[in-house]
């Protein structure tokens, strides 16, 4: 994992590639389009760096964290439309989940859970919190945040978070 460690920017936050072949296929439609805002910030290496909006935590295994951005992909004159906003992680222990914005009511439906993990990794490195998380997979209900284009459970990036220390202290309310 010190390889994922040293590659990390300056940009502390919430670093996903989402999913590499969703990424390329938008890449490849003739009007296929992505536009990221409000916090998200693309990478050199084809990822997503959402910035952090606060950090809640109850004790050393539970933690919420919450990041902001928007980042939104389109395509098919229309009829394919992708919005990831405002991702918040909850972690307990080794296990976690991300949850967005809802697309069609985000002020006032409930945020959608899209996809669960499990932390790989959970250390300090120079005064930095890091977690990686492998095994990232699609919830039902993310299936329809994705237009039910894939399952349930369906494999999605790696996702590594990264806050600087002093980050990580407020307590749960």
């Amino acid at each position: 994992m010190t390889e994922v460690y040293a590659r990390w920017p300056s940009l502390p936050g919430l670093r996903w590639g989402i999913k590499q072949s969703f990424l390329e296929y938008i890449a490849r439609m003739p009007d296929g389009r992505g536009t990221v805002s409000d916090g998200a910030t693309p990478t050199e290496f084809n990822e997503m760096v959402f910035e952090p909006d606060g950090v809640e935590r109850s004790d050393e295994r539970v933690s919420r964290l919450r990041f902001r951005g928007d980042v939104r992909f389109a395509g098919h004159h229309g009829f394919l439309f992708v919005r990831l906003a405002d991702p918040w992680v909850s972690i307990e222990g080794d296990r976690g989940a991300l949850s967005v914005l809802d697309v069609h009511e985000p002020d006032t439906a409930p945020r959608i859970p899209l996809v669960t993990f499990a932390v790989s990794d959970h250390q300090v490195v120079k005064a930095v919190e890091y977690w990686t998380a492998n095994a990232v997979r699609l919830t039902e209900e993310g299936c329809e945040v994705f237009n039910k284009v894939y399952p349930p459970g369906e494999l999605f990036d790696p996702l590594v978070i990264a806050l600087p220390v002093g980050r990580t202290t407020e307590a749960v309310t």
